[in-house]
Formats: C-alpha cells, sequence, structure tokens
C-alpha cells in the first residue's frame, strides 16, 4: 500500500468515526466504523488500535481544525460568534467522543482545551470591542458555554436533537454576544 492510499485510509476512518460516533454513540464497535469508512478491520487495527485512541485521533483533529477556523476569523469583528457557532456545530456532530475520551489522560485533554481557548482569546477581544461580545464575557463563560451546549444536546433522536441544538445556540448567544 503506498504512504497516499494509507493516509487516505486513514482520513476515511476519521471521516466515518466522525459520523458513526453521531449517529450511534460512544459504544460504535472499530469493526462498523472500519465498514462505515470501506476498509478492513486489520486496516483500522493498524491505524488504531482502541476505540479510545480513535477517538483521541478524531478529537485532535477537530482541535486543529478549529485552530485552522480561528485563523481565518482573526480580523473579523464578529470572529468570536463564528468560531463558537463552529465549535457548537462540531460537537453535535461529534457528542459521542467524550464518552470514549472519559479514560483519557487528564493532562492531554487540558493541553487541548487550552489550545481551544487560546483561539478564542483574540477574537474575544476584538468582538468586545466591537460591541458584539457582552463586555463581562470572558473566556472562561465562553469555554463553560461550550460545555454547557454540549451537555444540553444529548438525545439519539436527530429531529430531537436540532430542535435542541437551535434552541441551545439561541439562548447561549443571548448570553454571549449583543447581536
Amino acid at each position: 500500500m503506498t504512504r497516499k492510499d494509507a493516509a487516505r485510509n486513514r482520513d476515511r476512518l476519521l471521516a466515518a468515526a466522525r459520523r458513526m460516533f453521531a449517529e450511534h454513540g460512544h459504544d460504535v464497535a472499530l469493526e462498523e466504523i472500519a465498514r462505515a469508512a470501506g476498509v478492513s478491520r486489520t486496516t483500522i487495527y493498524r491505524n488504531f488500535a482502541t476505540r479510545e485512541e480513535l477517538a483521541a485521533t478524531v478529537f485532535a483533529d477537530n482541535v486543529a481544525q478549529i485552530e485552522q477556523h480561528a485563523a481565518g476569523l482573526r480580523e473579523r469583528p464578529d470572529g468570536a460568534v463564528k468560531l463558537f457557532d463552529f465549535v457548537l456545530d462540531m460537537q453535535l456532530d461529534n457528542r459521542g467522543l467524550a464518552q470514549v475520551l472519559s479514560g483519557v489522560d487528564l493532562e492531554w485533554f487540558m493541553e487541548h482545551h487550552r489550545r481551544i481557548a487560546a483561539c478564542f482569546e483574540p477574537l474575544l477581544g476584538r468582538g468586545r470591542a466591537a460591541g458584539i461580545v457582552h463586555p463581562v464575557v470572558d473566556i472562561d463563560d465562553l469555554m463553560l458555554a461550550i460545555s454547557m451546549g454540549e451537555a444540553a444536546v444529548t438525545s439519539r433522536d436527530a429531529a430531537q436533537r436540532d430542535i435542541r441544538h437551535k434552541r441551545v445556540r439561541e439562548m447561549l448567544h443571548r448570553a454571549l454576544f449583543t447581536r
């Protein structure tokens, strides 16, 4: 197998894992993820020894996507709002990850949490200066709101999840942002 094929298979596994964790929750079998990715069981185990390792890789990739998205929003006065919505949407798509990662090393998880917070810091300042972010909102408020949003959208029923997601977003927007 060429490096290009291996990289493509790994990307397919990560995409399938995101989808399967969202659709089936934290207890989806690795074999089901392999099947959804269109790869063999051998391929998934060659890349990820455990469900936890796969979930950790998806989470780390999510953080990298957040960092990339944040970089593109640095000059926007509404960047904090846009990044907040991006992260909330990502949580909805990855709702099974937190349960799988419950046994992950706390320091590893906290480092990724710090990286996410660092993405928001400059955006919050710009948003406060533009009057888009409430003046009293700080990074701790925003990170707590993200956690609250994740906890509030737990239903496996897609229609209920979408309704709750919309309501939670609206409520959190009212608490954090002025428009």
